[in-house]
């Protein structure tokens, strides 16, 4: 069975937590790369690394309780796409919220590192690794951290369709100037919620 959240996690990364910025309310941004377990995989937790500047002093002296956003494609679906001018506008989506809990830890900084250039550089041309940087990752590293969010709960918001007859959804998907968001409006209209 296919899991939607983890392809959103994957497909689109850079998440924004809220509860533990030095600015109360105010979201830090940061790539997160999911920990998955078993057939088929299910996300078990997430693993980081943010600049120590960016974190309350709390935050980094206990685990905290954070809420997590991921934002897929996204757009405005306006019925100059279509014949039928009788057809209602409407914004689709695909979002996903996490609940759980931070931990920071100093010595998982270097592997929150490895993972994320390993995932991110993957698919290059030619890879890049950090032995590349030679000595300014040393020096980067002093400033910042590793963590890991854990008891995780999920709340998934996919809004890529609206009921529409077959013949709608078509002409949507064929004049509609995002690919990103139509192919996702493709793989993932039965889960609109």
């Amino acid at each position: 069975m296919f899991n939607p959240a983890l392809q959103l996690v994957r497909d689109y990364p850079l998440a924004a937590i809220t509860g533990i910025s030095i600015y109360p309310g105010l979201p830090v941004h940061i790539p997160l790369i999911a920990q998955t377990e078993g057939e088929p995989e299910q996300i078990t937790s997430f693993i980081g690394h943010m600049a120590k500047r960016n974190v309350s002093p709390q935050a980094l002296q206990s685990p905290q309780e954070v809420g997590i956003l991921f934002c897929g494609p996204e757009g405005y679906i306006t019925p100059n796409l279509l014949t039928d001018r009788s057809w209602i506008p409407t914004w689709n989506y695909a979002r996903l919220f996490v609940s759980g809990q931070i931990t920071f830890y100093p010595e998982i900084t270097q592997s929150s590192l490895e993972i994320l250039t390993q995932e991110m550089e993957q698919n290059q041309p030619a890879p890049w690794s950090m032995e590349e940087a030679g000595n300014r990752i040393e020096r980067l590293k002093e400033h910042i951290i590793g963590f890991r969010v854990e008891n995780l709960t999920f709340h998934p918001a996919f809004k890529l369709g609206q009921d529409e007859k077959e013949e709608i959804f078509s002409q949507i998907i064929e004049n509609h100037n995002d690919r990103l968001l139509t192919i996702w409006m493709e793989k993932f209209r039965d889960l609109s919620i």
